[in-house]
């Protein structure tokens, strides 16, 4: 969607409020996360487990109903299952205690960074964009490298050839906690390095947790948004379990006092 959105999507001041107190920031440097993607995306090629996720957080204009909107994600998310490089594909109303006004989130998972590219060009996919599009207000756009390489296509089996009724069993067990943000420019660069190591292996201490992806966002459309976090549950109330965890609870006041501003995306995955 990136072409299109380039040209109609744009940020707005919702971006400037306060980071929400339970969302869970992923800490990174610039240099030495930058090193550690390529790294690990180096490893994962050798060893067939390649990732790269694209997540997005939209907004639709004023006067489009509701019934509208519905439509239009259903049919965004079922066209993936025609364009074979797409592992992965959720979308779904956010559901955030904070919103920023971001109302929709969506999660794409490939084999590759180069996959995203094939994706945008896809015949299927720009016509859906040209629809959905000029519907916009503004967006944010993340995308990245897991640290550690792993992603939600690992531990959920569908893909865009796997049945409508695998994908909805998928779907039904799942809810996704995404989380954008930025950090400050006299953040310690290795204090944060060292903060992210921690953050990125805290899925084992944590069981409700049944994927966490966090990466350096490499998007051309961030809005100024550096590092992405995704953490999969089995159902909704397991977030509040997630954020009251001692894991959880030990990265928290580390961790906010270096970051400028994020974003919350709560949402579960819309059947189609």
């Amino acid at each position: 969607m990136k072409t299109a959105r380039r040209d109609i999507l744009r940020l707005g001041s919702l971006l400037t409020l306060g980071l929400m107190v339970f969302a869970l920031p992923g800490a990174v440097s610039a240099d030495d996360q930058e090193a550690t993607a390529t790294a690990n995306s180096e490893g994962q090629a050798k060893n067939g487990r390649r990732k790269f996720v694209h997540l997005f957080y939209f907004k639709f204009k004023d006067g489009i109903s509701d019934d509208e909107i519905a439509e239009l994600m259903k049919e965004l998310a079922s066209s993936t299952k025609k364009i074979p490089v797409v592992k992965e594909f959720m979308v779904g109303k956010n559901v955030a205690r904070q919103t920023h006004g971001f109302q929709f989130g969506e999660i794409a998972v490939f084999e590759k960074k180069e996959d995203l590219e094939i994706f945008e060009r896809h015949p299927e996919h720009q016509r859906i964009v040209r629809k959905i599009g000029p519907k916009l207000v503004h967006g944010v756009t993340m995308d990245f490298v897991p640290i550690g390489g792993a992603a939600l296509a690992d531990n959920h089996s569908s893909t865009a050839t796997d049945s409508k009724e695998e994908k909805g069993d998928v779907k039904k067990k799942t809810f996704i906690h995404a989380f954008c943000f930025k950090f400050k420019k006299d953040a310690p660069e290795e204090e944060v390095a060292g903060l992210m190591q921690e953050l990125a292996t805290s899925k084992e201490h944590i069981p409700v947790l049944q994927e966490f992806m966090v990466g350096k966002n490499v998007a051309r459309n961030g809005h100024g948004f550096q590092y992405g976090e995704i953490a999969v549950f089995d159902r909704k109330e397991d977030l509040q379990v997630y954020q009251r965890h001692p894991e959880h609870r030990k990265l928290v006041p580390r961790i906010l006092p270096y970051v400028e501003v994020g974003i919350t995306m709560d949402f579960e995955p819309i059947e189609y």
